[in-house]
């Protein structure tokens, strides 16, 4: 079994798997709270994220499993979260999601943080597929996914519930052998 690293240093920010701490949960909860505009647009986990502590129980939820869950560290500051997940071992099928706090938008942290993951996915998970799905109207996420060379399989329609309505999703995907050929000189 695959344990994940702790730490994945990606040149100017790391990715990391942090301890749950009040301390912790309260520098979270200041971006989610200064934030909550831009952020809800496409995270209903917002909504129930009124204080610093709900931001402790779901990490220290997520801490009790081993899993692909990271904070983005960026000049010392936690500034967002990447993930990937295993969606379907039967069929080898990874996710990746992701979100990054608006004023570090624009600097390709999350191009290179989902390479981490996609190289960590590959490298050492038993999947053929990663997947990045987000809603039709997430300009900011489909961005990302292009320029990692993911491509566009459609759209699911009315597949994802968000505040009682459902919307409609991008599906986009890399297998790995399209990652092996895009990383055979690295």
């Amino acid at each position: 079994m695959f344990e994940f690293p702790k730490r994945i240093q990606c040149d100017d920010f790391v990715l990391e798997k942090i301890n749950p701490s009040f301390d912790n949960a309260r520098r979270i909860f200041e971006i989610v709270d200064s934030e909550r505009e831009f952020l809800s647009e496409f995270l209903d986990w917002i909504d129930v994220s009124n204080c610093p502590e709900d931001m402790y129980i779901h990490m220290y939820k997520v801490s009790k499993t081993d899993n692909g869950s990271y904070y983005i560290i960026y000049d010392g500051e936690i500034v967002g979260s990447v993930g990937v997940d295993i969606s379907s071992g039967k069929n080898k099928i990874a996710e990746i999601a992701y979100w990054l706090s608006k004023k570090y938008n624009g600097r390709g942290i999350m191009t290179r943080a989902v390479q981490a993951m996609e190289k960590l996915a590959f490298e050492n998970m038993d999947v053929n597929r990663i997947e990045i799905i987000m809603d039709t109207k997430n300009s900011r996420s489909e961005s990302v996914a292009r320029r990692n060379k993911y491509l566009c399989e459609g759209v699911r329609r009315q597949s994802y519930m968000f505040r009682g309505k459902l919307c409609d999703v991008f599906v986009y995907s890399k297998l790995k052998s399209e990652w092996e050929k895009e990383n055979k000189n690295a």
